[in-house]
């Protein structure tokens, strides 16, 4: 191979990788924070509320301009379903410089949730387990298709996923799940666009895309290999199939909605590899709820044994591309329970909160008033006091 066609690769190899350390550098310095969420078995928010909460959320996204002059990284959410010790809890990671606005919004859509901060982050723990399993979920084709979204299913398809963990109750065996969101700017929309076009013509490629960074790449090999086209007779395009006619709408209703890149993690903590394949694929098939045979889904990569892979999960690390889900989709994967899901060993909220009366006697400091008060508790309703 020639010097002229091999430097150019090292060269953009050698970019991406100083890239990712400078990442890594910046994600390792910061400081985070894990919420744990509570919500009342009475709820009544469904799938919509948490669509509201992503588009809300989705606000975090930074300029391009303004992360270049910062030499800064977009920063990302993780939202998490784990069974450990046979009890069910979701979770909130977030930077702390976020915490106020993601309590906030959160609030916003389900104003009966509890929030508090973890004490100790479950992933932390010194455990002794024997059997650590651990995979990724992608998407099975482009990713500007969508996949199955709560507006096509009859049932919560969270009942199906909580229905998994609940088979843990006294194994002593543990399932996390990881779904990691990074705001993206509507330019993948521009993409879908294009994408959508080229179906239109007959020379878009179904199979998953390269994303992110290395999408660009990606269509300038596939520019280089595509052969010529010939004139069509009349000027006329080539006939699309009914499957196709399906496929552009679906892409087309996707696109009209806010995007998040995101990455799926699932990990599983037992004491032999025969359980471990066996739960991991009870998981994973909830997973294909999602799917659909002429749209989308997702799919498992990654498999492998070992703590040492556990290591991302801990840090909730977002290196690399992941693949776009809108909001709907977003809010389909992850969301908070409400009376349709009646799986056992969910935590539930055990009392309400309220904001306490506008008229209450405080202490202020003033010896003349806080002598005629005999304070005997601390409001505390939203984390404030």
């Amino acid at each position: 191979m020639q010097w002229y066609v091999w430097l150019p690769l090292v060269i953009l190899l050698s970019f991406l990788t100083w890239r990712n350390y400078q990442q890594l550098n910046e994600f390792i310095s910061s400081d985070n924070v894990l919420l744990i969420l509570e919500i009342p078995k009475t709820n009544d928010k469904k799938e919509l509320a948490a669509e509201q909460l992503f588009a809300s959320l989705h606000g975090i996204l930074r300029d391009k301009r303004e992360l270049k002059l910062s030499r800064g990284a977009q920063e990302h959410l993780s939202f998490e379903v784990a069974s450990v010790n046979g009890q069910i809890r979701f979770y909130v990671w977030t930077p702390r410089s976020l915490q106020s606005f993601v309590e906030g919004q959160i609030y916003a859509q389900y104003p009966t949730v509890q929030i508090h901060q973890a004490s100790e982050d479950y992933t932390e723990h010194e455990r002794d387990h024997s059997v650590t399993y651990t995979t990724e979920m992608t998407l099975t084709a482009s990713e500007f298709l969508p996949i199955k979204t709560f507006q096509t299913f009859e049932v919560d398809p969270l009942a199906g996923i909580t229905g998994t963990l609940a088979k843990l109750e006294s194994t002593g065996e543990e399932l996390w799940i990881q779904v990691l969101a990074k705001p993206v700017e509507d330019s993948w929309q521009i993409e879908a666009d294009h994408w959508i076009s080229r179906l239109r013509e007959g020379s878009a490629s179904i199979l998953p895309s390269v994303g992110g960074s290395m999408r660009w790449l990606g269509g300038l090999f596939a520019a280089l290999w595509r052969p010529p086209e010939e004139g069509l007779a009349g000027g006329k395009g080539p006939e699309i199939s009914e499957r196709n006619k399906t496929r552009i709408a679906e892409a087309e209703k996707k696109a009209t909605k806010l995007g998040y890149e995101v990455k799926i993690r699932l990990a599983y903590l037992g004491e032999n590899q025969t359980n471990a394949k066996l739960r991991m694929q009870a998981l994973v098939g909830t997973f294909k709820q999602f799917n659909s045979t002429n749209l989308n889904g997702f799919k498992p990569i990654k498999a492998a044994y070992g703590k040492e892979f556990l290591e991302k999960y801990r840090r909730r690390a977002f290196f690399g591309d992941g693949f776009i889900l809108n909001i709907e989709e977003l809010a389909s994967v992850f969301h908070l329970p409400h009376t349709n899901v009646e799986t056992p060993n969910i935590v539930w909220a055990s009392a309400k909160t309220a904001e306490p009366p506008s008229k209450l006697p405080v202490l202020t400091g003033s010896d003349t008033n806080d002598d005629q008060i005999s304070a005997f508790g601390v409001t505390n309703f939203r984390g404030i006091n």
